[in-house]
């Protein structure tokens, strides 16, 4: 569970004091104003320099770059790699990571920093362990997962609580911290509470099949955005789709946040099952919807529940995995109790001023860096 920041939040992220380079087509962030001092480089699943630009133009939430940003404006020179999959020994194993060693090996000394998003790394901790690299690694975890070679660590952030336990089971040795993630407050407008519908978006085990029940129930106004929905669900006349194209352009974030969240009545965030905690899934759909001072209807299930409990802290309703009555009941109080659900709304929203939001997890990211 989260534990309030002392440090406030700082209100925006500003991109036009850094500076741009590359070395050996990596993108380089520096500060214009501060000299520079430590290295890192940030290498994650997607993003990558294509995101930094998407920022620059106001197309991306600066929070996609896990404090990149920020870690540049306070005098680190951040390189910011191409993105890399998740490690498969069945799907092209190599190069991999392997690719990064060259530039790792060149940029990075002995006390900077390769900071993966995600548990992306497989070869480079290897050649760690073989004392073939020098600098510090630092992964990130959202849940109960897989790290490989979690030992050969410097560090290793954790999003959740479940995060962090199965993180020091891992590698006992090795420094953890658990530090959940946060928002960009000034990317967020504030919208007056008009409801017209319900909102689903996501990509990434989502729970159609309950949601699709539980709209035939209600018959309440629901708005589902997904590049990905499965084939064969019905949908009553109640339910509109946006499917579009790939997952990264069904909807822009401009027409997310003006022409959904500004008219939704509340946030779906509808998941399978996971009794193990093997993912956080939703985190960002979840924190998203609480800065936009939207409630929110969440699964029970997986590592984001103990982080977050929505239903305790007052900012939405919690509903157990497939049970499509829960949800079309859930949908029902929020429907028909809109003061409550715009009271809601606003505890989330203040919940991201003093906790969820980019510049407290910035704050605790750098003093993590400053430990190892």
């Amino acid at each position: 569970m989260f534990i309030p920041a002392t440090q406030p939040a700082v209100s925006s992220t500003s991109t036009a004091n850094l500076l741009e380079s590359t070395y050996r087509g990596m993108l380089i962030l520096s500060s214009r104003t501060k000299s520079t001092g430590r290295r890192v480089l940030f290498v994650n699943s997607y993003g990558g320099p294509a995101a930094w630009y998407k920022i620059k133009k106001g197309l991306l939430p600066p929070h996609h770059l896990w404090g990149c940003i920020e870690l540049a404006q306070m005098g680190y020179q951040v390189g910011i790699a191409e993105p890399l999959s998740h490690f498969s020994v069945r799907k092209h194993p190599l190069p991999h990571d392997l690719r990064l060693w060259g530039v790792a090996n060149e940029w990075l000394r002995p006390d900077d920093i390769l900071f993966s998003g995600h548990t992306l790394l497989h070869w480079l901790p290897l050649l760690k362990r073989l004392k073939a690299l020098r600098c510090h690694f630092v992964s990130l975890t959202y849940a109960r997962e897989n790290l490989e070679f979690a030992e050969a660590h410097s560090g290793i952030i954790a999003l959740t609580p479940a995060a962090a336990n199965q993180a020091r089971i891992m590698a006992p040795k090795v420094k953890v911290v658990h530090l959940g993630w946060g928002v960009d407050l000034s990317f967020f407008p504030k919208f007056t509470y008009q409801p017209e519908f319900l909102l689903m978006c996501g990509r990434t085990h989502r729970d159609y099949e309950t949601l699709s029940k539980a709209a035939f129930e209600t018959r309440a106004l629901i708005r589902i955005i997904s590049p990905n929905l499965p084939p064969g669900l019905t949908w009553p006349e109640t339910v509109t789709l946006t499917t579009g194209g790939s997952a990264d352009d069904t909807v822009s974030y401009n027409e997310l946040l003006h022409d959904y969240y500004a008219r939704a009545s509340a946030a779906l965030i509808v998941l399978k099952e996971d009794p193990t905690e093997t993912s956080a899934v939703g985190f960002t759909n979840l924190i998203e919807a609480m800065a936009m001072r939207r409630p929110v209807i969440v699964t029970k299930t997986g590592a984001l529940v103990g982080e977050l409990d929505v239903s305790s802290v007052g900012c939405g309703i919690h509903i157990p995995p497939g049970n499509p009555t829960a949800l079309a009941d859930a949908i029902k109080q929020l429907s028909t109790n809109p003061d409550q659900a715009r009271q809601m709304g606003e505890k989330g929203r203040e919940l991201c001023e003093s906790h969820y939001n980019i510049n407290r997890f910035v704050y605790r990211l750098h003093a993590f860096f400053q430990d190892l």
